[in-house]
């Protein structure tokens, strides 16, 4: 997950943007994540966001097969029961 103190930096910033009104761009990711696939379809579909095994939140829309996979989520994939 992220570092301590993290999402409430992150919390901060934003309301700042909302504070000004201002539309900020997200920034893409560096890395494919795992998701349950029961959800992924749609979420391509709406734009939504999904959650990852890692706890990342992430709305797919774009092709992942380029990009290497998130170690958290292979970590968290790896450890389901087959």
């Amino acid at each position: 997950m992220a570092e301590p103190g993290s999402w409430t930096a992150r919390l901060a910033e934003l309301e700042t943007y909302v504070e000004r009104h201002e539309l900020v761009e997200s920034e893409p990711g560096q890395h494919c994540h795992y998701t349950h696939r029961k959800h992924i379809a749609g979420s391509t579909i709406e734009g939504s966001a999904v959650r990852a095994l890692c706890g990342v939140y992430f709305v797919p829309c774009r092709d992942h097969t380029d990009m290497p996979v998130c170690p958290e989520c292979q970590q968290h994939y790896n450890d389901l029961p087959r």
